[in-house]
């Protein structure tokens, strides 16, 4: 006589948790918690595994603070931690002793809170609430589509200890697509957080004691005007028409930018190293004033200028650029706008630096300009009634 074999799931109530029977290779129960989970002291934790479960989505809130009076470290909280997949609630993390792992959470439905040390949760997807950042190390969430804010604070206003002092950090949210508002804290002279200034205008300064150097914004965050002292990259993938564009980022060896118009002033000042560039491939028209200066300048799509035109970099690439409407004044080595074809004001090209002169200009089209010309380089390609001074050929 056959024996039959019966399974009967059982819904287990642990301290708020439903415990489903779907067990997974090890033997062990995956768990949902109904309520909020709260992991802060030896007898929590203890409840919180009791019965040897995973708890891999909690329907309410999670709090995990470790370090200090807590008794705890990241590492003992971990077998819980690391199998989380989603919080409906709010995530309120504090672990000033490591890295707290929530390697397999991809989505919370409130507010999203990390201070002390990072998290490992680069799967993270999506946070409805917002996110608040406040911890020694890099701010990065390479996956992050949305989220209904984000805050980041520099170390010296937070409570973490300054055993990271003059490191460097990186702001890194490449793909993030959605983005209610984007801040950052302001530092008070003394402790605490003296406002936030918040997007489309957002100042680094703050960042004293870790400085920001790569910051990798994603489509979802508008940015019209960046202070970044210590930024040595910087990507703004936001390609909406912008009202103005102001960036002065005076290390800065690599900036990219996404949008396709400026209805207002374009003000870029980079590092002038010869190895840095400024590149805007997709940016069509500026209607006010360019004043540009870097190492060198990629503006391959710009078409037309309604304003006046400065810029100081060892080459510029403009390729498709009709018309000026005000002065165009050019400090470079090397000028590349073979299709400009009006200056409504004046023109003036020299060179870069301790250089007098440049070395080629080309002008190839430029057939009309309403005020004086004047080029010095050692090789111009110019196509203008308009009488001009060569330092070399032209």
């Amino acid at each position: 006589m056959k024996k039959l074999l019966f399974t009967t799931l059982l819904a287990l109530i642990v301290t708020g948790c439903e415990k489903e029977s779907n067990a997974d290779s090890g033997g062990v129960t995956l768990g949902t918690f109904t309520g909020d989970l709260n992991i802060n002291s030896q007898s929590s934790l203890d409840a919180a595994i009791a019965d040897g479960t995973y708890i891999n989505a909690i329907g309410g809130n999670l709090v995990v603070s470790t370090g200090g009076s807590t008794g705890l470290t990241v590492g003992d909280v971990e077998y819980i931690s690391s199998q989380i997949n989603s919080v409906g609630g709010d995530v309120t993390i504090n672990t000033p002793d490591g890295s707290l792992n929530l390697s397999e959470l991809s989505s919370v439905g409130g507010n999203y809170s990390i201070q002390g040390s990072d998290a490992n949760d680069d799967k993270l997807l999506t946070v409805d609430g917002d996110i608040t950042l406040n911890y020694e190390g890099d701010y990065s969430m390479p996956n992050l589509t949305s989220a209904g804010g984000i805050i980041i604070t520099p170390i010296g206003s937070s409570t973490a200890s300054k055993k990271a002092k003059g490191m460097v950090i990186n702001l890194s949210l490449p793909v993030l697509a959605f983005c209610g508002s984007f801040g950052v804290a302001r530092a008070a002279a003394g402790a605490g957080v003296a406002g936030v200034a918040a997007s489309p205008a957002i100042d680094f300064t703050s960042f004293i004691d870790n400085p920001i150097g790569l910051i990798d914004l994603g489509p979802g965050i508008l940015i019209e005007e960046l202070v970044a002292p210590y930024a040595t990259e910087i990507i703004l993938k936001n390609p909406e028409p912008l009202t103005k564009l102001n960036i002065l980022a005076p290390l800065a060896k690599k900036v990219e930018l996404a949008t396709k118009a400026v209805s207002g002033k374009v003000d870029i000042q980079t590092s002038t190293a010869t190895d840095s560039t400024v590149s805007a491939p997709d940016l069509a028209t500026v209607e006010g004033d360019v004043a540009i200066t870097c190492g060198s300048a990629d503006l391959n799509n710009l078409t037309v200028i309604q304003g006046n035109c400065a810029v100081t970099a060892t080459a510029i690439s403009a390729n498709n650029i009709t018309s000026v409407t005000g002065n165009l004044s050019i400090s470079s080595d090397d000028v590349s706008m073979p299709t400009l074809e009006t200056v409504g004001g004046n023109v003036t090209v020299t060179g870069t630096n301790s250089e007098t002169t440049a070395d080629i200009v080309d002008f190839a089209n430029l057939s009309n300009v309403g005020g004086e010309t004047e080029i010095e380089a050692d090789d111009v390609n110019l196509n203008t009634g308009q009488p001009h001074n060569s330092g070399g050929n032209g």
